[in-house]
């Protein structure tokens, strides 16, 4: 029961910060402060569907949040005596939640309207290698310039060299000096698209690059693949319809890049 406990106290957190609903019914009074049906329902929001059934359905569980967001008011009127609100690491986590608020109410609004079943049936028929579940494993060595590149791919196409030992070396991924390279298994969506190009176009055994990213230059070396299957509509909606918000996304923001004014002071940036 205590996990239940603090996951709630989890929950209210967030549950309150919607507030309640006007003209609702008083369930509680801490110290004057009423909590309403209101907030209840505002904490039971941040549960899945399967969970408030049972926590309407069972009277123990209903206390039980009562009783959490009664917790969470105690704890909230006690951070205001203490003035805790004038922080200003609280200042600035209440604004970057607005932000964050106001960043996905703006998607919502401009967007969600084009986030279909019609649209994400069109991106499966148009993208179906998206919806592949082939896998590749492959190293990697990042580098800066393509001239770095081509001069550690010939290092690495040597019989005698070892890919692991020079991405160790020479990568300037800074996860190279613990994994050597090693990527795993990765599927089709999980990495850059040049990068799973390349990975996915080549041969097992093969070393590819340079292939350019936002990140450098990389040296491919494919290690295994596994094949899969494409998975039908249904199986795929999910992530089809993810993807193309993902793509509205990208599309209205690029609109916003192309309308603006955007100066990057380079010289304080290299300095951080």
């Amino acid at each position: 029961m205590r996990k239940f406990h603090m996951k709630a106290v989890l929950a209210v957190t967030f549950g309150l910060l919607a507030g309640g609903v006007a003209s609702a019914a008083v369930i509680a009074t801490v110290n004057q402060k009423q909590l309403t049906d209101g907030d209840l329902k505002s904490a039971l929001g941040q549960f899945n569907e399967g969970q408030r059934n049972n926590i309407l359905k069972d009277p123990t569980n209903r206390r039980q949040l009562l009783l959490s967001m009664i917790d969470q008011e105690l704890l909230n009127q006690e951070a205001e005596k203490q003035k805790i609100g004038e922080d200003e690491q609280i200042k600035m986590a209440v604004d970057a939640f607005r932000r964050q608020q106001m960043v996905a109410r703006l998607l919502e609004k401009n967007l969600a309207s084009r986030v279909t079943q019609a649209a994400a049936r069109k991106f499966y028929d148009q993208n179906k290698l998206l919806f592949n579940t082939d896998q590749v494993r492959a190293q990697h060595i990042l580098v800066s310039t393509d001239t770095e590149a081509r001069e550690v791919l010939k290092k690495a196409n040597d019989p005698k060299a070892d890919f692991q030992k020079l991405a160790e070396q020479l990568s300037k991924d800074p996860s190279a000096k613990n994994n050597r390279g090693e990527l795993g298994f990765f599927a089709r969506d999980q990495l850059d698209p040049e990068f799973t190009k390349a990975a996915f176009g080549a041969n097992a055994g093969a070393i590819v690059g340079p292939i350019k990213t936002v990140y450098g230059y990389h040296l491919i070396k494919v290690l295994e693949k596994k094949p899969g299957k494409t998975l039908s509509f249904e199986e795929a909606e999910m992530k089809a319809t993810g993807l193309v918000r993902q793509k509205l996304g990208q599309e209205y923001l690029t609109k916003l890049r192309d309308q603006a004014k955007i100066q990057i002071e380079e010289k304080t940036l290299e300095k951080l």
